[in-house]
């Protein structure tokens, strides 16, 4: 009985180790009223990162990125850049698995680590994490909250990276826009090129409706 209390408290100390801020940031999750927030989840990616911050840039738009942690690690410098130019970054998990599949060992690593990893390149740690595939539950959710981060579902979900081309991502998004959305879109891992070619047409098409934008998590 001695030996299971041991192992009992040996192991909540080395899981604490992974949560010990338990302060969660006051963030908003949605865009403010009268704009909509544009997201874009699994890079950064060196091609096509790079190709949406120069079209943010020529619209003088602020976006929100969430960051695969390994992506992170691999391309810091595409990273400065996304900060530099005044967007948010924000967590992704760190391989982007289902973190509802995982084990608590490997939950604790894809919660904790894109953190630090994003930490050691800019000196700021994300507010949210956003649960890759949209899966999440009470103790997926309540594992990021003890890693000081806000939940973050996906949002809007713009189906880019299915690729259905560029004129049916653009004719989904604008359909289905309104205040205070935030659009789900892609810049990493590879064939990014429809959303590359759709974003400047989904930008001038919001605002047409009046629209403007805003970030979330910052």
């Amino acid at each position: 009985m001695l030996k299971l209390v041991i192992a009992f408290l040996l192991s909540s100390f080395s899981l604490s180790l992974y949560a010990a801020d338990t302060s969660v940031p006051d963030v908003r999750k949605i865009a403010l009223p009268g704009t909509v927030a544009l997201t874009f989840d699994d890079g950064p990616n060196p091609v096509y990162t790079r190709q949406i911050l120069a079209i943010l840039k020529k619209y003088n738009i602020k976006a929100t990125f969430f960051m695969v942690g390994t992506n992170a690690q691999k391309y810091p410098d595409v990273v400065k850049e996304i900060h530099e130019q005044g967007h948010v970054i924000a967590n992704h998990s760190l391989t982007h698995p289902m973190l509802t599949k995982v084990s608590e060992a490997q939950l604790q690593k894809e919660i904790a680590m894109p953190s630090e990893i994003i930490d050691g390149i800019i000196g700021i740690k994300p507010k949210c994490l956003r649960y890759p595939f949209g899966a999440s539950n009470e103790h997926v959710r309540a594992e990021i909250r003890a890693h000081g981060m806000m939940p973050t579902p996906m949002g809007f979900n713009s189906f880019d990276y299915d690729r259905p081309g560029k004129e049916k991502i653009v004719s989904w998004v604008l359909k289905n826009i309104y205040s205070k959305q935030v659009i789900l879109m892609h810049d990493g891992y590879d064939k990014r090129e429809q959303t590359v070619a759709a974003l400047p047409e989904i930008i001038e098409g919001i605002q047409k409706k009046g629209l403007g934008f805003s970030t979330i998590c910052g």
